[in-house]
């Protein structure tokens, strides 16, 4: 299905949270979109919901060919046709109308667009996040807004929308949680892509536990000091 936006949601035991995004998501958006929905085992709860509960033929379930959420981005972007994609976390019940922002700033010649938590108007909430996670974000943002022209202060946030030319010129190269987000940005930014942001707020998870892993901190490093290094702000 050729469609304007594919919505990426990587799941894995969702099934509390899937049904009220999915929902949202279908009610809120205004381009002609699709809803990728990829996933790790057969037996995962969350694909009962979707069957039960959704008859939308614009939704549409992949099986994870590798690992993890990397694994499932590069499975969605090996597939997908779109003129540009997203990627939207299961529970995240905070942000269904940034995608419209977003699908509007590619519209308007960007590249890649990314919400943004640390941008006026948006909201990091600090409240639950790891102190070493919090730490890392603003660490991150405030370097690189100070020495670069990135286009956002929020680099490490992986929900962002990439265009079609950007999937498919830079193959994933991470293994590791969200770092092909940031690994994408570094890859656009030194080819000197249009980037961008909008504002956006932390997701405040209402069931089932985060799926962030300390050790996966160490594997942004190297792309942030590519962004840092590379290309410094004139």
């Amino acid at each position: 299905m050729k469609c304007e936006l594919e919505i990426i949601i990587p799941v894995y035991n969702e099934q509390d949270n899937i049904f009220e995004t999915l929902s949202n998501i279908i009610k809120i958006t205004k381009p002609n979109f699709k809803i990728t929905i990829v996933y790790d085992f057969d037996s995962d709860p969350t694909l009962n919901v979707i069957k039960k509960k959704f008859d939308d033929t614009r939704i549409f379930l992949i099986k994870n060919k590798y690992q993890g959420l990397n694994g499932a981005m590069r499975t969605a972007f090996e597939n997908s046709n779109a003129d540009s994609v997203i990627l939207y976390t299961a529970e995240d019940h905070q942000n269904y109308d940034v995608i419209n922002h977003m699908y509007e700033k590619f519209q308007n010649g960007h590249d890649i667009v990314c919400a943004s938590r640390l941008m006026k108007g948006g909201d990091y909430n600090q409240t639950k996040e790891p102190f070493i996670k919090q730490f890392l974000v603003n660490v991150v943002s405030m370097t690189l807004k100070k020495f670069t022209n990135l286009g956002t202060v929020d680099p490490t946030n992986g929900f962002r929308l990439f265009s079609k030319e950007i999937i498919k010129k830079f193959p994933i190269e991470s293994k590791n949680g969200f770092t092909f987000a940031i690994e994408l940005l570094a890859k656009a930014y030194c080819k000197g892509y249009k980037i961008t942001e909008v504002p956006s707020k932390s997701p405040i998870r209402k069931f089932g536990e985060s799926k962030f892993k300390y050790k996966t901190i160490i594997y942004y490093i190297p792309w942030f000091l590519k962004i840092l290094f590379m290309k410094l702000k004139i």
